[in-house]
């Protein structure tokens, strides 16, 4: 079995998920105007790897009980074909496509509540594994279910999809794309670690264990319509051994 798994904000997307979605809520007058201030506090505390991510699930699972599911599902799809999808880069979905041409299992990988991503995995047609919230009735009930994918519990969350460890002898193959300092255990844990759009702790450390580097924006959306085609090949295994 190869594997290949995706981060979501800053690596296969061009932003971040909670961010857009907060900003979303507020243009149409779904949620206070507050509630940005807010999402900005916890984006301050993530940039100093200090978040409290039962905190933050805490805040997100808040807005979603406000409504039904149900009633949820269609600004989802709004959310996810307005403000999601134009931002998702083509070289990340290149990268991401050529891995699925070439047999891997692939997945998207993020601490992003399990409520927003299901979506936007449904449109891509890429499994999600992200933090899950509980839904009873058409109801968040306010609870989480099991490890929220974030840090080191990302490693826990990937073997228990997979069924089997990351160091089994089954999986032939395993890379992983990411932005984030805060991914630097699974990185460590995949035999083939990429970096995409680093932030500097982890672009430090790329730089000393020798981790390919990908640059990839929605930008380069602007090619697309001129018909030139997006092309981010996988890196392959030649590129290493690498200490990982």
């Amino acid at each position: 079995m190869k594997i290949a798994l995706f981060d979501l904000d800053h690596t296969l997307l061009d932003g971040d998920t909670n961010v857009l979605w907060i900003a979303h809520l507020v243009a149409h007058g779904l949620v206070d105007s507050d509630t940005i201030s807010r999402q900005q506090h916890f984006m301050e505390l993530y940039a100093r790897e200090q978040l409290d991510m039962a905190a933050y699930m805490h805040f997100h699972i808040g807005v979603l009980a406000s409504r039904r599911m149900s009633e949820w599902q269609p600004i989802l799809q709004g959310f996810v074909q307005t403000e999601l999808l134009p931002r998702v880069a083509p070289d990340a979905l290149a990268a991401l496509r050529a891995h699925q041409e070439a047999g891997d299992k692939v997945a998207i990988v993020t601490a992003t509540n399990s409520v927003i991503v299901g979506v936007l995995g449904q449109a891509l047609k890429v499994p999600v594994i992200a933090s899950e919230v509980e839904v009873a009735d058409d109801q968040v009930t306010g609870r989480t279910v099991g490890l929220p994918s974030f840090r080191e519990h990302k490693i826990a969350r990937v073997e228990a999809w997979l069924g089997v460890p990351l160091q089994s002898e089954s999986i032939q193959s395993s890379h992983f794309y990411s932005d984030s300092a805060n991914d630097i255990p699974l990185l460590q844990a995949v035999h083939f670690p990429v970096v995409v759009n680093p932030d500097p702790k982890l672009q430090a450390v790329a730089e000393q264990h020798g981790w390919p580097q990908r640059s990839w924006k929605a930008q380069a959306a602007a090619r697309l319509s001129t018909g030139e085609h997006a092309t981010s090949p996988v890196v392959s295994d030649s590129q290493y051994p690498l200490e990982v």
